[in-house]
């Protein structure tokens, strides 16, 4: 062996064993659903397909995939015979571990197959979207930490809250956390938006039930069905109670990258 392809065995090797040693990063995940509940989603989890359950008031469990991206797919009937059909490719920011992934329904009329089949308990979320956007949140505890609340303005106007006797204003696309009052059982809360003429609008004034949630997720979002008082601000509230905090992912171990002559 001349002495040229030594040197490139030994590169070759030597990049083999960097590889080997940089650990793949485990992304964990939980689900949010901005439209109607999905019983019919599935990913790819490295052992073979898992099937999701999505809600829009309540986070998912959580899930684990060993790397990006996320590929969510239902099973569709093409001509007769199962096939699967991308519903959402989510891409996870590489600083984010622990993401909470807001499905937000996208334009239907792209799926090419509308025949959803049905998921191993017989079930088809019939009002379900076939095709979803994502929005993607950081949900460790070091950005959202235990014994905080943490309001996120989707909405398109200004919301004012009280809380707790804390007063606070979010500009759209804002968020700010609050600490939890040790002990409450619930907060005095109260939510007021800002329309387009200057006038507040009272959007909620019952108190926020707490009740030994570790921490609490509370989105202000515009609805999707049309308002019948356009002078009155059309926003949902929505508070997500987190009683135990995802743990922080593991890295997967690094795989060993054996070497034959």
């Amino acid at each position: 062996m001349t002495s040229n392809s030594l040197h490139r065995l030994a590169l070759v090797f030597a990049l083999a064993l960097v590889a080997g040693i940089a650990p793949a990063r485990a992304v964990q995940f939980r689900l949010l659903a901005w439209g109607s509940y999905d019983l019919n989603l599935q990913f790819q989890n490295g052992k073979g397909a898992q099937e999701l359950a999505v809600f829009p008031k309540s986070f998912s469990i959580t899930y684990e995939i060993p790397q990006g991206p996320i590929v969510l797919f239902k099973t569709v009937e093409v001509d007769g015979k199962p096939q699967r059909q991308t519903a959402c490719t989510i891409v996870v920011p590489p600083e984010i571990q622990q993401a909470l992934v807001i499905l937000v329904p996208a334009d239907d009329s792209n799926a090419p197959y509308r025949k959803v089949l049905p998921n191993s308990q017989g079930l088809v979320s019939k009002e379900a979207a076939l095709l979803y956007d994502c929005v993607v949140l950081d949900n460790s505890p070091a950005a959202h930490p235990v014994g905080t609340i943490e309001f996120r303005n989707f909405s398109r106007l200004p919301i004012a809250i009280n809380i707790a006797d804390r007063q606070l204003t979010l500009p759209p696309r804002d968020k700010t956390q609050v600490p939890i009052t040790e002990g409450a059982k619930r907060m005095a809360f109260r939510a007021a938006a800002q329309l387009e003429n200057g006038d507040w609008k009272l959007l909620s004034s019952s108190p926020l039930p707490i009740s030994g949630a570790g921490r609490v997720l509370v989105i202000l979002r515009d609805r999707p069905e049309k308002s019948s008082r356009p002078d009155e601000p059309n926003i949902a509230i929505v508070p997500l109670f987190d009683w135990t905090p995802p743990p922080s992912p593991e890295p997967v171990a690094p795989q060993q990258v054996s070497y034959r002559r």
